[in-house]
């Protein structure tokens, strides 16, 4: 072995094992009540800003709604409990992901309808066939009389 690949070799090994470290860290580790607060702060939408979830959002009500989430967190509820408790005060309008029921069933099936019939439509278009593709070889000849005819008699303003 050459002198200067032990070292790398070494250094390669050293690199992989301690990725290796980190992937088992981070795949074992679970997440604290702080990241699943946040999580569950990231699905809830803020009355008051409408657009933007509790977690984002700077307005007073977020932050109650946010001191809510860590305490119910905290007592040991389950994410479907926290998520059901506002909903009971707010209905579904709060969850920014909205179920897939009832009147929200429009929401998730129309983008979906969208594509099938776009894509259909470009399918049906694309499989026309061209102007003038269906010409036997008869008709074909004519026209090309027909145009050989125009173009000798010196008529080229129609053309």
């Amino acid at each position: 072995m050459r002198k200067g690949r032990l070292p790398r070799a070494g250094l390669a090994v050293a690199i992989v094992s301690l990725l290796a470290v980190a992937v088992v860290g981070l795949l074992t580790a679970g997440s604290g009540p702080a990241d699943r607060a946040y999580e569950l702060e990231q699905r809830l939408r803020c009355p008051v800003c409408k657009s933007v979830s509790i977690a984002e959002s700077p307005s007073e009500t977020a932050q109650t709604m946010r001191i809510a989430v860590a305490e119910q967190v905290a007592a040991g509820r389950t994410d479907e409990e926290i998520i059901g408790y506002f909903r009971a005060r707010y209905g579904d309008w709060v969850l920014l992901d909205p179920p897939v029921s009832g009147p929200t069933l429009i929401l998730w099936v129309l983008p979906v309808a969208a594509v099938v019939v776009g894509g259909t439509a470009v399918f049906l278009v694309r499989r026309r066939p061209e102007p003038g593709g269906d010409l036997t070889a008869e008709q074909r000849e004519r026209v090309g009389h027909a145009v050989e005819q125009a173009r000798s008699t010196g008529d080229d303003e129609g053309l």
